[in-house]
């Protein structure tokens, strides 16, 4: 029996559904919160918790008293990471740069011309904020428990992989997959699954389209703006990354 940690699948569980769905020899501890409150079938636990400074340790201790995770796999939220984000030009982060903590050129920096309401600035620095944290406390969890495999997912685009990277010096293997390849309900979303595992993960062919297209209007397109809905994943692709590594 193999034990997994399913970070940040509080949402609508495309991992646990998976697991349910495809495999008795897992099982499956999905932790996190779920930001519309539709769903409970999950350990609540805030991941993006600091309070550790204050001495509060109630996130690791909370983890120290499951199964030692084999497999962790963790969706961290994208939109700090994302140019498609709260605030134009999305939400910067802060890498060091020559002993100077600076805004990272990985995402574009506010021109003089660019003037966001002020609402704006400050939930995309909520936004950073927790996705920073979720990031963290995410390499965190993997180095302290030491699973067999660890697979975290983000978007192909996201700058989350340059956040670890050049904060924390932490990588993996980049395996990119299509969504629209696993189920054509999906748009194509060429997503990576970072590991520490080599993963054959299916992509469509160069300059092929998916039947869905997430736009506004048009035909074939699709809008989702439900938060749970647009963290989905195929679960035959959670089946698929599953087979590979047990």
């Amino acid at each position: 029996m193999k034990i997994v940690w399913s970070l940040f699948d509080s949402g609508n569980s495309s991992y646990k559904r998976a697991i349910d769905k495809y495999f008795d020899n897992i099982e499956n501890y999905s932790i996190g919160i779920d930001k519309l409150n539709k769903n409970s079938n999950f350990i609540n636990l805030d991941l993006s918790n600091f309070k550790e400074i204050f001495g509060d340790r109630s996130l690791f201790e909370t983890l120290d008293e499951l199964p030692k995770p084999d497999i962790i796999l963790a969706s961290p939220p994208c939109e700090s990471f994302s140019v498609a984000s709260a605030m134009k030009g999305g939400n910067k982060f802060y890498v060091w740069e020559d002993g100077n903590m600076t805004p990272s050129t990985a995402n574009r920096i506010l021109s003089k011309n660019d003037t966001p309401f002020k609402s704006d600035v400050a939930k995309a620095t909520l936004t950073r904020i927790n996705g920073e944290l979720c990031a963290y406390n995410t390499i965190r969890i993997i180095n302290r428990y030491q699973p067999e495999t660890w697979v975290i997912e983000n978007p192909q685009s996201s700058k989350i992989w340059y956040y670890l990277e050049h904060n924390y010096n932490f990588v993996g293997i980049a395996n990119v997959a299509h969504y629209a390849v696993y189920d054509k309900s999906f748009p194509k979303k060429p997503t990576t699954f970072m590991s520490n595992k080599f993963l054959s993960l299916g992509k469509m062919s160069s300059g092929s389209k998916a039947d869905i297209v997430i736009g506004s209007r048009g035909q074939g397109r699709k809008q989702i703006r439900d938060y749970n809905e647009r963290s989905n994943i195929p679960l035959n692709l959670v089946k698929d990354i599953l087979e590979q590594v047990i």
